[in-house]
């Protein structure tokens, strides 16, 4: 049996599914199925169990909703997002329905085999770029101050943001309670409460979010 890493690739567009494929391929990743519709991508991925989905934003039936149902029914399988419009609402849309990826369509095929590895190790993929243009919308200034939002969601404090951006920059719960001057108790109710408001599953996609874990 095969030991190269099995990639479900669901891409509309035919060049562009063939060069991606191409490209992994020639980097040691195995090409298990290729959908052309989200019902195909759900029905697929049961049957194949792919260590990684690659699912096109512009995927017919909905790639959002294809999304889901991977990530609901197949857990342990990491689901990535292509885009060729990189969105804030799109990326954040992509996050709450299980993606742990958000990456253009047109990224360097050796760059995205380094990306889904860092997938695969833990890591969010999301570009420099877009975290910009995400943290520019969560920043959004509640009468001239600071008061990171999520759509249709409640606000973050400044203190929820200062944990994580502290968390990003590698400090331990510990420390962040000496920086701040709070108890170790209120660094996690922070963290569990910027978690909540972000409507991801953990501190570290809360990170990812807001500093992304690939540069891509």
């Amino acid at each position: 049996m095969s030991d190269a890493t099995r990639v479900l690739l669901a891409e509309p567009d035919a060049p562009t599914r063939a060069g991606i494929g191409l490209a992994l391929e020639a980097d040691a990743f195995e090409i298990c199925a290729e959908p052309q519709d989200a019902s195909a991508a759900i029905e697929n991925a049961l049957r194949d169990r792919p260590d990684v989905c690659l699912i096109d934003e512009d995927l017919r039936g909905g790639a959002i909703a294809a999304v889901d149902a991977i990530c609901r029914r197949l857990p342990e399988t990491k689901l990535v997002m292509l885009t060729d419009r990189e969105e804030p609402r799109s990326l954040l849309a992509a996050i709450r329905a299980g993606a742990v990826g958000y990456v253009r369509t047109d990224l360097d095929p050796s760059r995205l085999a380094a990306t889904i590895r860092g997938v695969l190790a833990g890591e969010a993929a999301i570009s420099r770029r877009l975290m910009v243009r995400v943290l520019e919308s969560l920043r959004t200034r509640e009468r001239g101050r600071s008061a990171p939002t999520t759509p249709g969601g409640p606000s973050m404090t400044d203190r929820e943001l200062e944990v994580l951006e502290l968390m990003a920059e590698g400090l331990r719960t510990s420390e962040i309670a000496g920086r701040l001057s709070i108890a170790e108790a209120t660094v996690r109710r922070h963290v569990s409460s910027a978690v909540t408001k972000l409507g991801v599953a953990d501190r570290a996609a809360a990170i990812g979010v807001l500093t992304g874990r690939v540069c891509v």
